[in-house]
């Protein structure tokens, strides 16, 4: 059986120094980077690293629903010169260093959701290369395994959660942001689609898409769709983060009433494999 690694939850994986302390009792948190620049001048040394580096760099790499002004400051005082650049006057890591330093250290759909940003921003492929030169052992095995499983064309970390689950269990790889042409020649997008069956798996943000509107025009584009033959599986944040085992169940009974048509040995491992899926984010 494939082997699936555990979604370890960040608050349990703060693997880089933590220099700042978040403030005495009472006191409200400051922003991200105003607390690094504060560890900053009174330690020239530190240099921003991890998820900190990220956010200077514009990029929110924070575990789900966690507020900026709570996370610790993540820094350190010894990274190569040539991994340092300055991002608003503050001494952070250059944008590959972050990117496979979060790769590596971050829970795995975490890091997958990352470098999904990241590679969407643009990272040139020799700078990718040069800074995963000198990572080794297990950390090189896991920036490899993110980088494989990004795909720049995801638009949300919730949709990197969902492509990652889904391959994971060893369902067929979906098309992230499928276009699907409409009858009037316009064109309408799935968050992840299967074209040769027609199914497309959708993320409804709730929280994040406020409003009558939003939600009307979701649910006229999900028709359109349904209209034109395809089957549309709507997941929430609770789905994909705390419950994935009834809906990647669903998903693979679609694929098969749609044609997909694995072997016997292969569907026996899939449905091992979305036990074990389950099994690791129950723990995570």
């Amino acid at each position: 059986m494939t082997q699936i690694p555990m979604y370890r939850t960040a608050t349990a994986m703060m693997n880089r120094p933590l220099d700042t302390p978040l403030g005495d009792a009472g006191e409200a948190p400051q922003d991200l980077l105003l607390r690094f620049e504060a560890a900053f001048e009174a330690d020239f040394s530190l240099v921003a690293t991890g998820r900190t580096a990220a956010w200077i760099h514009g990029f929110d790499v924070l575990p789900p629903g966690v507020d900026q002004r709570e996370w610790p400051v993540e820094s350190s005082p010894d990274p190569p010169l040539a991994d340092i650049t300055v991002v608003d006057g503050l001494p952070v890591t250059r944008l590959a260093r972050t990117l496979v330093d979060c790769a590596a250290d971050l829970p795995r759909l975490e890091a997958v959701a990352a470098a999904d940003q990241f590679l969407r921003a643009g990272i040139d492929a020799g700078s990718l290369a040069a800074a995963l030169e000198p990572v080794h052992g297990e950390r090189l095995r896991r920036a490899n395994a993110t980088l494989l499983a990004a795909d720049p064309r995801s638009e949300s970390p919730m949709e990197s959660w969902t492509r990652c689950l889904v391959s994971d269990a060893g369902l067929p790889a979906p098309v992230p942001q499928l276009r699907v042409h409409t009858l009037n020649g316009r064109s309408k997008f799935l968050d992840l689609g299967w074209g040769a069956w027609q199914v497309g798996v959708e993320y409804d943000a709730l929280g994040t898409r406020i409003g009558p509107a939003a939600e009307t025009a979701d649910r006229r584009r999900h028709q359109v769709l349904r209209n034109l033959g395809w089957e549309i599986l709507v997941l929430t944040a609770s789905d994909v983060m705390e419950h994935p085992r009834p809906w990647l169940v669903r998903l693979r009974e679609m694929l098969l009433d749609r044609g997909w048509d694995p072997d016997p040995n292969q569907l026996r491992d899939i449905n091992e494999r979305i036990e074990a899926v389950n099994m690791a984010v129950g723990r995570g």
